[in-house]
């Protein structure tokens, strides 16, 4: 049997989470941020407790209660019941934060796979902004932090297009896409019951379109029983949005300027 449950990303933009379980195999499509949900609670000089691990995130419906998807450290500190990690990996799309940033919560053996430009990016975030609880997708200090403190390295496991892998009993099937950060994937999932096509976030207005369309002529060819869309401005109405248009708009309006 193959089930999908939507975790996020459902009636907003970014917070992507999405639980794909098929025989015994748990992947989680995504595990990002939501921006919607945090903006309710939150802002920028107001942020979830550190000490008391992960409680602050749960309580405000940030993270849901999803047993043996956390880190242990982060179980202790909120006083939960720490099982197990029970999911087999995380499918990530691109690098941006509504769609990477929560898998700092996740548990150190779940493994991470991603395009090998996305680590690229990630690492240059990672030494450029430092680390914080909510922004430690490639490694972490354990919880709480003091002397001696181990450094966690996260298994992240990469490829690009043209790679086919297997995660317990799906096939997995990486193509780029074209978005508003370099490296971004979609992903034939071939399940028990047939196929699953997750496209993250993708476009055609950009510098790149061929990329989303060799990902969307291989998802019309394998006939897939789900489509799992990115659907931010799919009601808009068309109209030139285009990257080439915004440079040329700006050199005219840095030209008249001079």
């Amino acid at each position: 049997m193959t089930t999908l449950t939507f975790y996020g990303g459902v009636n907003e933009i970014g917070g992507n989470k999405i639980l794909l379980e098929d025989k015994d195999t748990r992947i989680f499509l995504d595990f990002g941020k939501s921006f919607t949900r945090r903006k309710m609670y939150f802002e920028e000089f107001l942020n979830p407790r550190v000490a008391n691990g992960i409680e602050d995130f749960l309580r405000m419906g940030l993270l849901q209660d999803i047993e043996g998807a956390y880190r242990d450290d982060l179980m202790a500190m909120s006083k939960k019941k720490i099982v197990p990690p029970n999911i087999d990996a995380v499918l990530l799309s691109h690098a941006h934060a509504d769609h990477a940033d929560y898998i700092s919560f996740l548990h150190r053996r779940i493994p991470i796979y991603m395009g090998k430009t996305c680590h690229l990016i990630l690492q240059a975030i990672e030494e450029r902004s430092g680390s914080t609880l909510e922004r430690e997708v490639l490694r972490y200090k354990e919880r709480p932090i003091k002397s001696g403190s181990k450094t966690v390295e996260r298994k992240i496991i990469t490829f690009r297009t043209g790679d086919k892998f297997k995660i317990g009993s799906l096939d997995v099937e990486p193509i780029h896409v074209d978005h508003s950060i370099p490296g971004a994937y979609g992903f034939i999932i071939y399940t028990s019951e047939g196929t699953v096509v997750y496209t993250g976030d993708i476009r055609l207005h950009g510098t790149n379109p061929q990329m989303t369309i060799d990902f969307i002529d291989k998802a019309k060819s394998v006939k897939p029983i789900v489509l799992i869309a990115e659907g931010t401005r799919i009601a808009d109405e068309e109209r030139d949005e285009s990257e080439a248009k915004v440079s040329t708009e700006c050199k005219q309006i840095s030209t008249s300027q001079r």
